[in-house]
């Protein structure tokens, strides 16, 4: 009789335990709500990435990538037929009823809504590259609202991958390939990798990863690149691009 309630104990925690997890989950999904830049400037983007591609930025430090992405979010988008669009301070699109061209646009039916996830502290690259609302998650061991445990790879695809399924519009920039390959190993991130490219393709994203190519041999570079746009910064990035 005892060992019969002590199963039945054992199994009821272990639902309470799993249910707490799933909870958990679902708290984490939650917090990937597409939001919109301000719109601080009323002329167009100078980078347009295609929607449904994702982009691999080589570089060693990931400034490039950063500045392409603040500049696809706080402006009109590259290919804007709307010269009637201005600069606009409201950081809520989803509840403004102020008369706007970007919410009447056939084409996109929202500016760019971002999200990153970076080894880098949140509050330097809000500072860094003058980023108010786009939500950032961070790769970091220490228990925090919105970091994320880079050994944890299943729960960083779980919330990419709703962020990406919720998004009109929306970019994805991720830094930190090199900590996440540390953490696992590099055949399960690689695995991933092909996961986020499947939902940026089919969720008509756009999905960017920056890369220092000195971390990889030969083979993982190669197996970063394939099926992915390859982006090298230059000197005349200062140009108006498309990829």
């Amino acid at each position: 009789m005892l060992e019969v309630i002590g199963l039945v104990t054992v199994a009821a925690s272990a639902v309470c335990v799993g249910a707490g997890r799933l909870g958990w989950i679902k708290a984490r999904r939650s917090k990937a709500a597409p939001t919109a830049e301000a719109m601080v400037s009323s002329s167009k983007a100078s980078f347009k990435l295609l929607h449904r591609h994702v982009y691999i930025v080589e570089e060693e430090k990931p400034d490039f990538s950063f500045k392409m992405f603040a500049d696809i979010l706080k402006g009109r988008c590259f290919d804007c037929e709307n010269d009637d669009s201005f600069s606009c301070e409201s950081l809520e699109c989803a509840t403004c009823r102020l008369p706007c061209p970007c919410r009447t646009c056939t084409k996109y039916r929202s500016r760019a809504q971002g999200l990153i996830v970076t080894r880098q502290f949140p509050n330097a690259v809000r500072s860094r590259y003058f980023i108010q609302t786009t939500p950032i998650l961070w790769l970091s061991t220490v228990a925090g609202k919105d970091n994320m445990d880079p050994a944890k790879i299943s729960l960083l695809t779980d919330y990419l991958v709703s962020f990406m399924e919720k998004s009109q519009n929306g970019v994805v920039l991720v830094d930190g390939i090199e900590y996440l390959v540390t953490s696992n190993d590099f055949p399960k991130v690689i695995k991933t990798i092909d996961r986020w490219t499947e939902t940026a393709m089919t969720s008509a994203c756009r999905l960017v990863i920056t890369v220092d190519p000195r971390a990889f041999s030969g083979r993982e570079l190669a197996l970063l690149e394939k099926h992915r746009h390859v982006v090298r910064p230059s000197e005349d990035e200062g140009l108006r691009h498309v990829y």
